[in-house]
């Protein structure tokens, strides 16, 4: 058997820097590494081996932590030989305890034009998003194909490697009606984005105090979700609609006289949110 008896602890594993971790999705295990039960060994190939040789520089007697987020099994791997097309390693199944527990976090951004996408998810991933979203705003200048769904997963992936994260967000696309579905959904606390122009008129609805903290602090079960405008920010209409969402709990966080780029207003906010939440 190649399985570990003795679970490690997640605090143990993000503070020992030496213990890197690779991020992987179930298919592309499947193309990229040869598991042989019998001989606890197996070997990596193809995009997997590149990232590993020319990314990590894996050596002999190097280890590393596997995850593989679609079956969210981890493996502990201790390289025997690096070749120039194949890494051949030792591996065991590790078990993992969360013992860092926080709220849930979920970022729902307009869909944004060029690489700021790109920016958006890796460092919302690097902030600890448990998912990032995207949806078709009225003013979203551009829509996202699944290729870029794709590209934007492998960000993902390569961005909580990188910060040491259990594991991945979810990554993808969501429409505007199941979007105001998902605000809700019990236990779900709301923040909208709105720049200053956007609250001006947006009177007589709830923005984000202290009190807001506390009740997100007091509930066991709390889901944050974040939503955030595309460059040209909310039409009127639209953010009051979310606002107004039936059986939804938002309220409207502004950063008052600062106007902040589309791609990283929900970051700035996530960092704010988790701090304000004792998450931070």
């Amino acid at each position: 058997m190649c399985d570990l008896k003795v679970p490690l602890k997640y605090s143990g594993l993000i503070s020992d820097y030496k213990l890197k971790i690779i991020h992987q999705k179930g298919e592309e295990l499947d193309r990229c590494a040869d598991f042989d039960c019998a001989s606890c060994e197996v070997v990596f190939s193809g995009a997997l081996y590149n990232y590993m040789a020319n990314a990590l520089r894996a050596v002999e007697g190097e280890e590393f932590v596997l995850a593989d987020n679609s079956a969210k099994k981890y493996y502990r791997i201790r390289v025997k030989a690096a070749g120039k097309k194949k890494i051949t390693a030792g591996f065991e199944a590790l078990e993992i305890e969360n013992d860092i527990q926080k709220k849930e976090y979920n970022c729902f951004i307009a869909v944004l034009k060029g690489a700021a996408g790109e920016e958006a998810v890796e460092r919302l991933t690097e902030l600890g998003a448990d998912s990032i979203f995207f949806f078709r705003s009225r003013y979203s200048q551009c829509d996202l194909s699944a290729e870029k769904i794709e590209r934007y997963e492998k960000i993902a992936m390569a961005a909580s490697s990188q910060s040491r994260r259990l594991s991945a967000p979810a990554v993808g696309k969501i429409e505007f009606a199941s979007l105001r579905e998902k605000l809700a959904a019990p236990a779900s606390y709301t923040l909208l984005l709105a720049e200053p122009s956007l609250c001006s008129g947006m009177a007589g609805f709830k923005t984000a105090g202290a009190d807001f903290y506390e009740a997100v602090i007091k509930d066991p079960a709390a889901a944050v979700n974040i939503v955030s405008g595309p460059e040209g920010g909310f039409e009127p209409g639209e953010a009051e609609s979310i606002l107004r969402t039936k059986g939804a709990n938002v309220h409207i966080l502004s950063f008052k006289n600062m106007v902040l780029r589309a791609q990283f207003a929900p970051q700035a906010a996530l960092a704010v949110i988790k701090n304000g939440c004792g998450d931070m």
